[in-house]
């Protein structure tokens, strides 16, 4: 009689073979265990060997990671108690051959991809009842879970939709449009104008979140079908704001940026009218999208500036907070941020004349940054602290934020890691009370990383924040630059090279945002560690100085003074000094 084995992925992992349960200590070895889940998720469950040695030891030279795997193929027998379960047949490794093995993730499959072509609700359902859709929460960022995680999302979500699960869909994915439309829909029809009204403006935020997105034709067309619902009365100004804007970010969509430009300075004045803050803030951000593509972006944050700078409170910090990841990509512009600090000063003379806290602790805010980006730690720490007090004591959250991560940022350059600490506990604080969490939180992540003490700490920091990072819904990327290159920088000091390649990976893909700037020069500096850690010095230092140069095309000193000395430390024979 031939063995069976039934094999749990879903939840907390488990194997039973022959109707008796595997101990948890049985495995004796981690990677044991990693093996068999590996070859349990194939279709087949068979891999080929250097695939398995991969995916398992990939910084490892090919004959060390191949004893690696006679390890685990041995002690993942001794669990599963016969030498039959792990066999191999030339290049390729089998999971029990010749038993019967049933796999949760596989019935899961099965009867989802039933249910989808069925297009039952009922179906899907009753199988979004029976399984759990959390594969292997242990193993979560694992990378050779990844592709198997991103299919089980999918299949999720589709799931839902056809179960008509819509808010459970939100909970997923806030920026799901189907899903808010749906609703939209199931209170238009119960006659519910309000709730089909909240409904959009639900989506709207959620979009809001990410910068250059907006709602499609279809659902600003049922918001105005909403809007109609109840008689002719005139629409009010916060209605007919919306409207202006979800078209204006349809034709920014499209690309047609002259359109996007008169709906949003349309949707702009009648915020101005009717005191709308939100709509406000809305109407600059996509005037800021368009500035931007269009290169002019200082000359309309100017003009914003000043303004908003006479005008009430509210008004002014949703102008504000509007601009500030765009003034990310002003201070890491190509050109560096050296000639910024007139621009700087005009602002603030604005803001003074006006007697504007607000202004005033934006424009201080921007005068510490660039003293620090110059590499003037001693006297951004003190413009800095000046721009924290502005900025509470306006009541300006999002400033308040920046300007405590900016500060911290000076404190660690300076050696005060317990007081760079103190000041992000803060930063994290006004967070909760900001309106673009999004922009700040991922700033501040990075800054934690750099703020802690020791290598140890550090990756901790870093891993812990990939994990906040990954069941948050939106991160601004921009903003998330900081985050990825000191990430990837610790994780290839500490030798986690897979984790590393990936956040590189994402700065690279982010940086093309940008035509040159220190974002690039950093990118470099990034690879350089990571070149060291796979033991390839001249590469290493050739990247070094490619950084080093980098930051000294656009004046970032001690940025690069930190990788000429990095260049000078590795030793091209192989060994690292100091």
């Amino acid at each position: 009689m031939g063995h069976t084995c039934e094999i749990h992925l879903l939840g907390e992992f488990g194997v039973i073979v022959d109707g008796r349960a595997i101990n948890g200590d049985s495995w004796r070895s981690r990677r044991a265990a990693d093996l068999v889940k590996i070859l349990a998720l194939q279709r087949e469950h068979y891999l080929h060997r250097e695939q398995v040695m991969d995916a398992l030891w990939p910084d490892l030279a090919t004959g060390a990671a191949a004893a690696n795997l006679r390890k685990a193929v041995h002690y993942a027998r001794r669990a599963l108690g016969a030498e039959e379960a792990l066999t191999g047949d030339g290049a390729m490794l089998s999971l029990w051959p010749q038993a019967t093995v049933e796999v949760d993730v596989e019935a899961l499959l099965r009867e989802s991809e039933s249910a989808l072509s069925h297009g039952s609700s009922e179906e899907s359902a009753a199988v979004l009842k029976r399984f759990s859709f959390d594969l292997l929460p242990a193993d979560r960022y694992e990378h050779w879970t990844e592709e198997a995680r991103s299919k089980l999302r999918m299949l999720n979500r589709s799931l839902l939709k056809q179960a008509e699960e819509w808010q459970q869909v939100l909970e997923e994915d806030p920026t799901d449009e189907e899903a808010h439309r749906a609703l939209m829909h199931k209170h238009l029809e119960s006659g519910n104008r309000r709730e089909a009204i909240r409904q959009f403006e639900l989506l709207r935020d959620a979009l809001r979140e990410h910068i250059g997105v907006g709602p499609d034709a279809f659902t600003v067309e049922l918001y105005e079908k909403v809007l109609d619902m109840e008689g002719p009365e005139p629409r009010s100004p916060r209605e007919r704001a919306a409207i202006l804007l979800a078209n204006g970010l349809v034709a920014w969509s499209r690309r047609d940026l002259d359109e996007a430009e008169r709906l949003a300075r349309e949707a702009r004045e009648l915020a101005l009218s009717a005191e709308l803050g939100h709509e406000l803030g809305e109407a600059s951000t996509l005037l800021a999208l368009i500035a931007f593509a269009q290169g002019s972006w200082h000359e309309l944050f100017r003009q914003e500036f000043i303004e908003s700078v006479n005008r009430p409170a509210e008004l002014e910090r949703a102008v504000f907070d509007a601009h500030l990841c765009f003034q990310e990509f002003y201070l890491h512009g190509p050109e560096g941020h050296s000639e910024r600090e007139g621009f700087a000063r005009e602002l603030l003379g604005a803001a003074t004349v006006a007697g504007s806290l607000a202004g005033q602790a934006l424009a201080t805010l921007l005068m510490g940054e660039l003293q620090l980006l110059s590499g003037e730690t001693a006297a951004a720490a003190e413009t800095l602290a000046r721009a924290v007090d502005l900025a509470q004591t306006s009541d300006c959250s999002s400033a308040t934020s920046i300007a405590l991560e900016r500060l911290a940022e000076a404190e660690v350059a300076q050696g005060n890691h317990e007081r760079a600490r103190a000041l992000l506990k803060h930063a994290l604080h006004e967070v909760e009370s900001s309106s673009i969490p999004s922009h700040l939180l991922v700033r501040i992540l990075g800054v934690e990383v750099t703020a802690a003490p020791s290598l140890i700490e550090s990756l901790k920091e870093a891993r812990d924040a990939e994990r906040l990072l990954a069941d948050s819904p939106r991160v601004c990327e921009p903003c998330s630059m900081n985050f990825r290159i000191e990430a990837a920088r610790v994780f290839a000091r500490a030798g986690d090279l897979p984790r590393a390649r990936r956040q590189i990976e994402e700065a690279e893909r982010i940086t093309s945002l940008w035509q040159g700037g220190p974002w690039k020069a950093a990118v470099w500096e990034a690879r350089a560690e990571l070149r060291r850690a796979e033991g390839e010095p001249a590469q290493a230092k050739a990247l070094f100085l490619e950084a080093a140069g980098g930051f000294a095309q656009v004046r970032r000193s001690l940025d690069e003074m930190r990788c000429r000395a990095a260049a000078r430390s590795v030793d091209v024979d192989g060994q690292t000094a100091g």
